[in-house]
């Protein structure tokens, strides 16, 4: 029966699948969805050549004919425009002066950005750092896994999507992962015109990236977090609040009560 004798056994065959099972979720949660090469390979070199994998020995220089093609060229990356266009074609943006104007403009160059999600004239705007798997699927920041949990933290706050808006420091970003200096440097106009046309009364900071990029501030997130901080920026000074970002709490559940703590200290800033 299963369950007992060697399929109960801590190095048993259950016990290995069930391991297995946790490992290859984890992985997901994390955004990988694509086994590639047993070595690393620079996809984003653009306009290079991915490296072939070392050749067979002699004896087996048959048994491997499917790994030793040559490769080939990688595609164009997709969703933002080839640098330089992506900074000047971001520059000007205060001659927009709706959202709505402002965000086809964005979608004519990156058609599924994750722009903006919720009550935009709610006066609390919830911004993250840099989209997921999910997010550029979806063309909705916080639409994921690390969404899901956005959405029981501000409703354990009395929150939700409907009176809150949420977007994103770097809607444009291609790939799902840490935005890069450029990638902060490339979106940050789009930001400022969002905090331009929002106006938002109060704002709550999801992560170190947004955090430090809006609040101007180099101190880590783990010390910086569940304190007055203020966004200083197009003729505003909005309070704010800084959190871990969901996606490092599914990550590391045992900060889930520091982000509880932030989450009370955001409620009595809004009063």
């Amino acid at each position: 029966m299963v369950g007992t004798g060697i399929l109960a056994r801590p190095d048993g065959p259950v016990a290995r699948a069930e391991a297995a099972r946790a490992l290859l979720g984890w992985w997901v949660l994390a955004g990988v969805d694509t086994a590639v090469r047993a070595r690393p390979v620079p996809w984003l070199d653009l306009g290079e050549e991915a490296p072939t994998e070392a050749a067979a020995p002699p004896e087996r220089a048959n048994a491997g004919s499917a790994r030793e093609r040559p490769a080939v060229p990688l595609p164009p990356r997709a969703g933002r425009p080839a640098e330089p266009a992506t900074r000047s074609a971001w520059q000007g943006l205060d001659r927009f002066d709706t959202l709505e104007a402002l965000h086809a403009h964005v979608r004519r160059l990156v058609p599924n950005a994750p722009l903006l999600d919720g009550a935009a004239t709610s006066g609390v705007l919830v911004i993250g750092d840099s989209p997921s798997a999910a997010d550029l699927e979806t063309g909705r920041p916080f639409s994921g896994p690390a969404g899901q949990l956005l959405d029981r933290m501000l409703a354990a706050i009395g929150l939700d999507r409907s009176c809150c808006g949420i977007t994103l420091l770097t809607p444009c970003r291609p790939l799902p992962g840490p935005a890069s200096p450029e990638d902060i440097a490339a979106d940050l106009p789009l930001t400022l015109a969002h905090l331009r046309l929002l106006r938002p009364r109060r704002m709550l900071l999801l992560g170190a990236t947004a955090t430090q990029a809006l609040a101007r501030t180099d101190e880590a997130i783990s010390r910086v977090r569940g304190r007055p901080l203020e966004v200083a920026a197009e003729g505003l000074r909005v309070p704010a609040l800084a959190t871990f970002n969901p996606g490092y709490l599914l990550r590391r559940p045992e900060d889930k009560a520091l982000a509880w703590a932030d989450l009370l200290a955001f409620r009595r800033m809004l009063g």
